[in-house]
This record gives structure tokens, C-alpha cells and sequence, in this order.
């Protein structure tokens, strides 16, 4: 079988365009052992021969957030393209020639590739293994299985099935686990005996807290992570990660003719001359000028109070009267930085399809990013400062009440809270930080 995390290059290119659960269930073996007696349980074990098991070693996500127990002298690859979402990749060397497992943990609402929250445990599952192995070569019938209880879940979920490449064929196992918050996944594909001895030493042990965000790409995440939410990946760490890895030209080159789209029809940026007039706009004037310009317009920076510039607004369409409205708050609130956290946040994003689209290099767009991060921490005095300018900037733009809850903003709004409420997520960097050049 191939191996699969050397294909993950397929998933990243597709991204660019506890109490005991009884639910879990527990096999017949283990009630049995519950209910029988201690000389029994003893006796048993006196004559039964401990199977010697293979040659196990723990694994840590990048995040700190999970741990999985596997097969000893597996090669990790880490994949954190988006906040608290971390996938790694272990692959065997020639003693296990073929067998690759995939491990992914993140909160249901930010979950890598997908920009809506999943419906159901299955549907994770369902996700995961399209994610790994779409574009591989490699196809599993998944059945579902017995699943092993994990205490503190809500859900447990295993599949098994027979993973066949061309003529090749072996096995697959998958694990999932549903906790409050958050889904997790340990997928196994490879020979048959490789994978049964990956299932006899495998455990999946979720973390206390993980690490709290730091350093200065942890920054520039914060101030990307709606829209990377949004897209369901970081663009520019999905591109470097997929260079890293080695990965196909001809995923590179999908990325990169998706970005060059993008770029002309949202931004109008053809080439690294209107890309870089692009990000210097968002920079020193963007969205937030026109909206301040805007709002002088209708009076509103001399009008006496809200409630009178809402008077004045009578007769104005909705879409005017909101977006005066989120500019005089946004004023009222951050002077003139109003609403240029939503200027600011764009422009990493752009910047990383600038960096695929070839527009620009890895370390031009991250300076670029380095000198946006620096002006948000002049301009607003915490993430919550900087995520209400861009709430405020997506709801001017919009022409939308950030109220409304069947509006998008209010979308953003829900993005946002999910985001904020995540233990050491992507918030946890420390806004007062020095930011530094690191790559």
C-alpha cells in the first residue's frame, strides 16, 4: 500500500480551492470480566500466556492537545494549518513498509477543510477519511465496528475495512472520539499484520490544556483566523507545508491557479506590483477610510449621540442606515483605527494567496504580515479590541446589524466566540508579545 501521509498533499490542495460512555460500548469479553470472580480472574490469568506485544512508543500532536500510543519508529509529520487543529501523519520505514496513520484533533466548530461545524460524529468520520485518502489511490468499505469505551467521551466510533490500491490490498481501522467540544481521529492503513499489531498497542490519551499559543506566527494566526476558519485551512501554511513535504507539482499547480483567480476576481490583483499596492492599501487606508469618509458623509462624527444619528438615518435604505451605524461604533469605540482590524486581518490572507499564486515569496509575505501585526497591536490594546474592529468592519461592509442573527455577521460573531472559548486557542497568544522576524 501506498503510504498515506506522503499523500496528504492531495488533502491540502483540496483545502486551497470526559464520566464513562456507554455509547461507546463495551465488548462481551469485558462484561464478563466484570462480573466474574477474583480466583477466577486469577486462575485465568496463571494459565494463559501474555501474548508479547510489539514494540510500542507515545506520539504528541504539535498542539499539545492528544498523545497516541503506536508502533515504535514511526516518522511524525506535523500539519497545524489552522488554530487548535492539529493533524500528524506517522509513517513506518522499511520494517513496515506501507503503513502510514493519520491522527487529527480539532474543535467541532474549526474542524481542517470544512467551513461548517459537523452534524455528527459519523460525519467526522466520514470527513477524516476523505481528507487522508481522496486522491491516494487507496479506497476503504468502511463497516462500523465495536468501538472501546473512552472515559470523559460523549461518542466513540470505530470502522474497519479492506484498503485496496490497484492489486494491492490490506487493511484500515479507524478510531473516533466525540468529547463537548471537540472531535478526535486515529486512522490506520497498511498490510494486514502491520495494522493488527498498530491496533494491539494503540491508545489515543486526549491532553490537559495544551500548549497556549506563542510566537509571532501564533499572532499572525490570530488576526487570519476567521477567514482561515471560514476556508477551512490557513492558505500560506498549507503551502508551505505542502512545499515542505515534498509535495506534487501538479497539487502545487492547482493551488496556485485557484489563488490567481481569487486574487483577480476579489481583489483585482493580477501580478506582485498589484498585490503588494493591495496590502499596502489595506494598510494605510483600506476599508477603514472609506468608512470613516463614509460616515462624515451622513454627519455622523458630529452628530450628538448614536440615538440622534439613527434619527437622521430615517428614510435610508437598511444597508446604508447599517453600515453608517457599524462605522459610528466602530469610531466611537477605536477613533481612527475604527474599523482597520478587518483591514489588517485580510491582509495575511491575501498575502498567502499572493505567496501561491507566485506573486511573491514565502518570507515577502510574512514581513508584509510581520508589519500588519505590528500596527494591530498599535492600534488595539487586546484580541477582544481587535476582533470587535472586525466585527464591526465585516458588518459596515456587509451593510448588515451585527444583532440580526440570520445575518452573516452574526456568523462571524458565532466564529468568533467559538474561537475565543477554546482552551489555549488561538486568542491565548499574548497580544503584548515582541513581535520578531522567525523564518
Amino acid at each position: 500500500m501506498r503510504r498515506v501521509v506522503k499523500k496528504l498533499t492531495a488533502f491540502l490542495a483540496a483545502m486551497a480551492a470526559l464520566g464513562l460512555l456507554t455509547a461507546c460500548g463495551s465488548s462481551k469479553e469485558a462484561e464478563e470480566a466484570e462480573t466474574a470472580k477474583p480466583s477466577e480472574i486469577e486462575e485465568a490469568a496463571e494459565s494463559e500466556p501474555q501474548e508479547e506485544l510489539p514494540a510500542a512508543a507515545e506520539y504528541t500532536s504539535a498542539d499539545g492537545m492528544y498523545k497516541v500510543t503506536l508502533l515504535e519508529g514511526l516518522e511524525q509529520t506535523d500539519l497545524q494549518f489552522q488554530s487548535n487543529s492539529s493533524m500528524m501523519g506517522l509513517d513506518a520505514g522499511t520494517d513496515r513498509q506501507g503503513f502510514s496513520a493519520v491522527c487529527l484533533g480539532s474543535p467541532k466548530t474549526s474542524v481542517p477543510g470544512n467551513p461548517a461545524q459537523m452534524e455528527s460524529l459519523e460525519d467526522y468520520a466520514d470527513h477524516v477519511a476523505a481528507l487522508a485518502l481522496d486522491g491516494t489511490g487507496i479506497s476503504v468499505d468502511w463497516t462500523d465496528t465495536e468501538a472501546e469505551a473512552y472515559e470523559g467521551a460523549q461518542k466513540c466510533l470505530a470502522r474497519e475495512g479492506t484498503a485496496r490500491s490497484g492489486a494491492a490490498s490490506g487493511k484500515a481501522y479507524g478510531y473516533y472520539i466525540e468529547t463537548g467540544d471537540s472531535y478526535y481521529a486515529v486512522m490506520l492503513v497498511g498490510n494486514d499484520g502491520d495494522v493488527e499489531d498498530a491496533r494491539k498497542v494503540m491508545k489515543l490519551e486526549l491532553l490537559e490544556g495544551g500548549a497556549a499559543a506563542s510566537g509571532t506566527k501564533a499572532f499572525f494566526k490570530g488576526m487570519t483566523a476567521v477567514l482561515d476558519t471560514v476556508n477551512g485551512a490557513s492558505v500560506i501554511e498549507t503551502v508551505k507545508t505542502l512545499e515542505d513535504m515534498g509535495g506534487a507539482e501538479s497539487d502545487l499547480a492547482v493551488i496556485s491557479s485557484q489563488a490567481v483567480q481569487t486574487l483577480a476576481d476579489s481583489w483585482g490583483v493580477e501580478d506582485a506590483a498589484g498585490l503588494m499596492e493591495m496590502a499596502d492599501w489595506l494598510m494605510n487606508e483600506g476599508h477603514n477610510k472609506d468608512a470613516l469618509d463614509y460616515l462624515n458623509e451622513f454627519g455622523g462624527t458630529n452628530a450628538a449621540d448614536r440615538a440622534a444619528l439613527e434619527a437622521s438615518l430615517e428614510g435610508e435604505d437598511d444597508e446604508t442606515r447599517y453600515s453608517v451605524l457599524m462605522a459610528y461604533d466602530a469610531w466611537t469605540a477605536y477613533g481612527d483605527a475604527a474599523i482597520s482590524a478587518w483591514d489588517l486581518s485580510r491582509l495575511g490572507t491575501i498575502m498567502g494567496f499572493g505567496y501561491a499564486a507566485g506573486y511573491c515569496t514565502y518570507e515577502e509575505a510574512m514581513d508584509k504580515s510581520l508589519e500588519a501585526a505590528k500596527k494591530a497591536q498599535e492600534s488595539f490594546g487586546s484580541w477582544e479590541d481587535f476582533n470587535q474592529s472586525y466585527l464591526y468592519g465585516y458588518a459596515y461592509w456587509m451593510g448588515e446589524n451585527l444583532e440580526d442573527p440570520e445575518s452573516s455577521a452574526a456568523e462571524r460573531v458565532e466564529i468568533l466566540d467559538n474561537l475565543t472559548a477554546q482552551t489555549n486557542g488561538v486568542f491565548s497568544a499574548d497580544w503584548n508579545m515582541e513581535l520578531k522576524k522567525e523564518w
